[in-house]
């Protein structure tokens, strides 16, 4: 774990965060790329800070941004998701964007498999994952 500065103008702009096309396909490749375990060196400083604003986004924005992607592209952003909780200022329990991604996924006909639910286990301590308070 590290400890990071803190910049209120990043928690400002965090406040009005969209989520964005182009950065959702940079999460996909992180995932697809096989570097989450990296995101600590990927996504740092003022960007970090920023960005972990997109956990606290309300799950019926996150389920409209990403109605129209494919099965794939939802498995890599809960793999992303799951393992970006994990950065100092991501946490974001029954709030994550892994729960809205599955209930996608879950609306489609699409069930996680056995393999994918132990390995969110594994990366996440979120108790809520992937299917939210029940």
């Amino acid at each position: 774990m590290s400890l990071g500065s803190w910049d209120p103008d990043a928690d400002a702009a965090a406040q009005h965060l969209k989520i964005e096309p182009a950065t959702l396909s940079r999460f996909i490749g992180y995932s697809r790329d096989e570097q989450l375990s990296q995101l600590e060196r990927l996504i740092s400083g003022t960007e970090n800070q920023m960005l972990a604003g997109l956990m606290q986004i309300d799950h019926s924005v996150w389920l409209t941004a990403v109605e129209t992607l494919p099965e794939e592209d939802l498995l890599h952003l809960i793999r992303f998701f799951a393992v970006a909780e994990n950065l100092p200022g991501w946490e974001a329990g029954p709030k994550s964007p892994v729960i809205p991604l599955a209930k996608t996924l879950r609306k489609r006909g699409v069930r996680l498999d056995k393999a994918l639910l132990q390995w969110l286990r594994e990366v996440s301590d979120n108790r809520f994952l992937p299917y939210g308070p029940l």
